[in-house]
């Protein structure tokens, strides 16, 4: 076996977004692997049989989103073939696939609807409503060669990922199979996701905020139903209530109850992702199922290697249960909820983080994508009438037998006064015993996601290259409740530094072959912030690698893809108001004349979520004082999740740099 290389990259396979044929028990799922000659992602459409070896279904190149049509004739695809992103179809018996629609702009998602003749589809329009995507070029040169100016009016006019939005938002459409026909169902600046239509196609549901604040207040989203989409459609119903972001809905069998997940608002995401239930009819009566499972109903996993995340709301036995996945103490399950009488059971069990999944309409059968510390993607089959799970396909098995890897070791921890925490550990890989290894305390982002039982590649590239690594999901953390979660709303790095250096130190006491001499601290966004708070209020470590941090909350709040909302944090205070007290206590660059440790500074320059501008307040503060060596490495063209979506030589070039910081203070 050898160690793993970081263009290893390149032969990763990962699978997601699962999908079942209604009737077969053909699966689906979109395969993922870089490409080193394109420096982009190669995504097509597998096909596969319990027992069988997958075989490609389309060959890509960008082939994404497979959804079944109800009668399983038919399986539609977003596809760049023609240039923009379009639904094309196949036959699922095989053959050519064509081209169902042709809108300038292009569509984001798509969802059949019941008659499997009509798909409904948010598209990227203007105010000009559908036009062709062959429009011809613009001929007017002042038109022409200012198409680049962005003209901003709104205050949510950027994320993190998207980009600005400009004038093209995601309208609901509705097509039909022969292509035919292309009616826009929605209209204004609103932007609209997450489509689901009821069994008997009466409902169309999405996700949306409506009214005079929907860019003020874009981080409370609403469910809405549309009636009788096939026809002439009434005004949209919102089902949600105020003071609860929701999405993800899903009509219930009965077609009167509407599924849905949501958060507090007020809790500014430090809460569960909880499943609620509402009545058409009846908006106002909704109810929170299961209220004592206090953990998310979602995945909160986080990893730099995962196939396409999906989580719907599916319904078994006549709608008595509602299957989710849920997040639990560093492991994602499959779990199903009998909503009326508020219990919910795992279906699955272990350490793992199952990260997409779909199931079958008669609710027997369910395929699921896996993720293990050692194996980033392999596929299951779930016979829930026999509670027998099988392997479906392993993408990556044959490259795995080649690589030696670092298997995690779990612990548990406290800090003084503080809860139960989990943490891991990964010796570097050949380690000798008796012998002592450095070690990277690497801080997760967020901060309201969770470390888990699934696949790190820079977690295994450093183990490849003699480090240990320890990490841990301190307070704030999801997974493990909503107060444990709400602990840090309002104040970053005290509790949640205590859990951190805790962890640490429960980890050096128990494992003797970290030494203690030669450490370093690494993490990545809020991972980042926590990075820059440690090396400012410690000298412990011997190296430091903040990624996309936070370093100033005066500059966040006014340059990030939602820096408004983050004044809830410091009790509705601005800061440009004279009392500027909490953005000062909890800004990291107030504490930068204490840093001593070398310290490499990583940015992405397209970086809407923590602006590169933070970066630059760092690196210049940390090299005027000459006080600790320091590195400033800009990523151009990359948003803040390039450690996991980003160019992929940009990714190999960032483990390079990692470990050649490392190795210059640590070896």
């Amino acid at each position: 076996m050898r160690s793993l290389a970081a263009e290893d990259l390149f032969a990763f396979r990962l699978a997601g977004d699962v999908r079942l044929c209604p009737g077969k028990s053909l699966a689906v799922y979109v395969e993922s692997q870089a490409d080193h000659t394109e420096n982009g992602y190669h995504t097509r459409i597998m096909k596969v049989w319990p027992g069988q070896d997958p075989v490609p279904f389309t060959h890509g190149p960008e082939d994404s989103a497979p959804r079944f049509s109800p009668d399983g004739q038919w399986l539609g695809f977003l596809s760049k073939r023609s240039g923009q992103k379009q639904i094309w179809v196949m036959a699922t018996g095989g053959g050519e696939a064509r081209q169902l629609s042709r809108i300038d702009g292009g569509i984001d998602s798509f969802v059949w609807a019941p008659d499997s003749h009509t798909v409904y589809a948010t598209a990227l329009i203007t105010d000009d409503g559908i036009q062709n995507e062959t429009r011809s070029e613009e001929k007017d040169e002042y038109r022409r060669f200012n198409q680049d100016v962005k003209v901003i009016t709104e205050l949510s006019h950027k994320m993190d990922g998207t980009g600005y939005y400009g004038a093209r938002r995601p309208q609901i459409v509705r097509l039909s199979l022969n292509g035919d026909t292309s009616d826009q169902l929605t209209h204004g600046p609103y932007r609209h996701e997450e489509l689901a239509v009821s069994a008997d196609g009466s409902l169309l549901l999405f996700t949306s905020r409506y009214g005079e604040d929907y860019d003020r207040e874009s981080f409370e989203q609403h469910v809405y139903a549309l009636p009788n989409p096939a026809g002439e459609p009434s005004e949209p119903v919102r089902i949600s209530p105020e003071g609860i972001s929701a999405g993800k809905a899903a009509c219930h069998p009965d077609g009167e109850h509407i599924f849905f997940t949501g958060s507090r608002t007020d809790d500014l995401g430090y809460d569960n992702p909880s499943l609620y239930v509402a009545s058409f009819h009846h908006p106002e009566q909704v109810r929170q199922i299961a209220p004592s499972w206090d953990r998310p109903m979602a995945d909160e996993s986080l990893s730099d290697m995962m196939g396409t995340a999906t989580n719907p709301l599916h319904f078994r036995h006549d709608g008595r249960y509602v299957v989710t996945l849920t997040s639990r103490n560093g492991t994602v399950q499959l779990a199903q909820v009998d909503w009326r009488a508020d219990t919910i059971e795992l279906l699955t069990q272990g350490p793992h983080a199952y990260y997409s999944y779909d199931m079958s309409p008669d609710g027997l059968r369910a395929i699921m994508a896996k993720s293990t510390p050692t194996n980033p993607s392999q596929l299951e089959w779930l016979d829930l009438d026999q509670d027998l799970v099988s392997l479906l396909a392993d993408p990556n098995h044959d490259l795995l037998q080649q690589l030696a890897l670092s298997a995690p070791e779990r612990f548990q921890f406290h800090a003084a006064g503080g809860p139960e925490i989990d943490g891991w550990v990964m010796k570097p890989v050949g380690a000798q015993e008796g012998q002592q290894y450095p070690a990277v305390l690497e801080i997760h982002g967020g901060p309201m996601m969770m470390y888990a039982d699934s696949f790190f590649l820079e977690f295994q590239w450093l183990a490849a290259h003699g480090y240990g690594v320890v990490y841990t999901n301190p307070r704030g953390s999801q997974g493990y409740g909503r107060e444990f979660c709400l602990a840090i709303q309002k104040e970053w790095g005290h509790k949640d530094y205590d859990d951190i250096m805790a962890g640490l130190d429960t980890a050096l006491a128990a494992y003797p072959w970290i030494d203690p001499s030669h450490l370093a601290v690494a993490g990545g966004s809020y991972g980042g912030y926590m990075t820059n708070w440690i090396v400012g209020h410690t000298d412990r470590f011997q190296a430091a690698i903040t990624m996309r941090s936070v370093v100033d909350w005066k500059a966040m709040v006014g340059t990030g893809d939602g820096g408004w909302h983050w004044m809830r944090r410091a009790e509705g205070t601005a800061p440009w108001h004279p009392d500027d007290a909490w953005y000062r206590e909890q800004s990291p660059i107030t504490y930068v004349e204490n840093i001593t440790t070398p310290l490499l500074i990583e940015h992405q320059e397209g970086d809407l979520r923590c602006p590169i501008e933070q970066g630059e307040i760092l690196y210049t503060a940390v090299k005027y004082l000459n006080k600790a060596p320091a590195k400033f490495i800009r990523y151009p063209g990359e948003f803040h999740g390039m450690s996991r979506n980003g160019k992929p030589w940009h990714r190999v070039f960032r483990l390079n740099s990692f470990t050649e910081w490392l190795d210059q203070f640590l070896l």
